[in-house]
């Protein structure tokens, strides 16, 4: 899901996947079953500091954050399409 929406807000919004466990190997192969097309960017967070800065206990995580950096949403566990697409079109339009 996560690779499509990408493409339908390419060149709006980036979209960063961070790995919190494995080797870096096994998080790229990951990464290119899950998102083939190469939008989305990803990385392997061994120290856990990122997911600790954003409060992420599990897979999956999502943090939507603004322009500013700040964060403008977040939920722990799976989000439909639809609440991603919705969020994501709130703070595009200024909303959120």
């Amino acid at each position: 899901m996560l690779d499509q929406i990408s493409a339908d807000y390419e060149g709006e919004v980036a979209f960063v996947a961070v790995g919190g466990s494995g080797t870096l190997a096994a998080t790229g192969e990951r990464a290119n079953e899950w998102m083939p097309s190469g939008r989305v960017l990803w990385g392997l967070d061994e120290s856990q500091h990122v997911w600790s800065l954003f409060g992420a206990s599990g897979t999956p995580t999502t943090i939507l954050l603004g322009p500013d950096g700040e964060v403008v949403a977040g939920w722990s566990g799976a989000v439909g399409e639809a609440g991603m697409r919705e969020q994501i079109d709130q703070l595009l339009a200024g909303s959120a």
